[in-house]
């Protein structure tokens, strides 16, 4: 039921020897502030929708709004909802976004108002159609007021039913649980490529044998140099447990073998063994059926004034991007280990083909993206990527 502060018809007004007039609703006095908040908040979110002129009239100049939802950036597609969004971009991206999402409209009603003197929250239910099912969501609005305007507005919703029926994604698994690890490899004065197919097949066999829960395993070589390696073995796990059990089990009845299979062929340290958590942060439109692969990776820090917030806000505008080819795909790395120097993150490109990765590139760099990039991240002592020539090997 809609509190005393949704029902101006309870409302009386009370006038006395103040200066201020307050009203009074089932005993309960109000300050003029908050009646004044209440009546803003409540009918806020109607004029946004069906006449935004209107309510652009009773927000701040330095109006921020805030979706609060925990949505992975790659399970929106290519219509992200941005972090945040100040009083232009809510009007025009936001809406837009939103407009994407509810083709048909929306309808939201308040059912609960609270409000004090610089605040308000208003509950709202909404009857929608989104493109994969109906979209009826339950929200809270909660408002900031300054100088008798609206200077924040923040949006809490059940995240679950805009993925499921704004976006199609009924699942999305926990990506802090895909873990991949990257081995340093150094050939030996027998090494050729032939014998690296046929000790591949080998190894494969050693790990079915074992039973280790491993995801898949590649190798990708460097296209320049390197001084501490001449390829890397790179395998994918679904949890850490998993991994220090196979390398338990390895270290302890495999690996002497394994040294003497592979000797002058190439060696390897398992201190030189670097395991990263990932995160998706944009799906291909379809997976490449090749096993062969382009990696391309930064190694970045923030700039003052740049956080993760930037970067969501950064991905979604290059998620909006809808004519990168169509295998591109990339993720979020963060070590579980202590480099030094330490980056905030690791963005790893994959292409299946480098022409693949220079017609994206000419598509970016065709765009405000590479401005953005420069002035929110330093990766490295250039913009140059590291890059890698990848094959699938499980």
């Amino acid at each position: 039921m809609k509190n005393f502060l949704y029902l101006p018809v309870l409302l009386l007004i009370i006038s006395g020897c103040d200066t201020y007039s307050y009203y009074k609703v089932d005993g309960d006095v109000v300050s003029p502030d908050a009646y004044e908040n209440a009546q803003i908040a409540e009918k806020f979110i109607d004029l946004v929708l069906n006449d935004p002129d209107e309510a652009k009239k009773l927000v701040h100049e330095d109006f921020t709004f805030r979706y609060m939802g925990k949505i992975p950036i790659y399970a929106q597609g290519s219509v992200v909802i941005k972090s945040s969004y100040d009083k232009e971009a809510y009007f025009s991206e936001f809406l837009n976004v939103v407009g994407q999402l509810v083709p048909n409209g929306i309808v939201l009603t308040p059912v609960d108002v609270i409000a004090d003197t610089d605040s308000a929250a208003v509950i709202m239910v909404g009857d929608a159609e989104g493109a994969f099912g109906e979209y009826d969501n339950e929200y809270v609005f909660t408002y900031k007021f300054k100088d008798g305007k609206i200077i924040s507005v923040d949006e809490y919703n059940s995240d679950i039913l805009v993925a499921r029926s704004l976006y199609g994604n009924t699942l999305f698994p926990n990506q802090s649980e895909i873990l991949i690890e990257y081995v340093w490899q150094t050939k030996g004065p027998d090494f050729s490529q032939e014998k690296l197919e046929d000790l591949t097949a080998q190894w494969n066999k050693k790990i079915d044998s074992m039973g280790c829960q491993m995801d898949g395993a590649n190798i990708i070589t460097p296209k320049e140099d390197q001084e501490n390696f001449d390829f890397i073995w790179m395998m994918v796990w679904p949890s850490e447990q998993a991994r220090d059990a196979c390398w338990s089990d390895w270290l302890e009845n495999h690996d002497a073998e394994w040294r003497e299979t592979i000797s002058g062929v190439w060696d390897y340290s398992s201190e030189n063994a670097f395991l990263f958590s990932s995160e998706i942060g944009r799906l291909p439109k379809s997976w490449s059926t090749s096993d062969s692969f382009t990696h391309s990776y930064f190694f970045c820090n923030f700039n003052e004034g740049s956080d993760f917030n930037t970067l969501h806000d950064y991905r979604a505008d290059l998620n909006s991007i809808t004519t990168l080819s169509d295998n591109h795909w990339y993720m979020l790395l963060d070590p579980m280990f202590d480099p030094d120097p330490r980056p905030d993150f690791v963005w790893l490109d994959i292409w299946p083909t480098d022409e693949a990765r220079e017609s994206d590139l000419a598509i970016w760099n065709s765009t405000n993206l590479p401005a953005k990039a420069a002035e929110m991240v330093t990766c490295g002592e250039s913009i140059d990527a590291t890059m890698f020539d990848g094959v699938s090997i499980r």
